[in-house]
């Protein structure tokens, strides 16, 4: 399975440092608030609509649990094996 869609694909290029950070920080399944203390927002509900939710439209991080994506137990990681020659 392709986790990388086209879209993803050409973004790479345009990472800024903070996304290349946390891509490389969910090589393994992190919560949500694992990456958010990662990189020291505090704010929840910014996190979420700002960084978190961008990068799963961008099929940058992938979801543990693709059905439920509002469970308490979900996490996050990165496709960053993929991507690993472009970062």
């Amino acid at each position: 399975m392709n986790l990388i869609t086209p879209q993803a694909t050409g973004q790479v290029d345009g990472l800024d440092e903070r996304t290349i950070c946390i891509l490389k920080f969910c090589k393994t399944p992190k919560s949500r608030e694992e990456i958010q203390k990662f990189i020291g927002i505090k704010d929840r509900e910014y996190f979420q609509k700002n960084i978190l939710k961008s990068l799963i439209n961008n099929n940058l991080l992938q979801l543990t649990i693709p059905d439920k994506p509002s469970s308490p137990k979900q996490k996050y990681y990165s496709v960053i094996d993929i991507l690993r020659e472009a970062l």
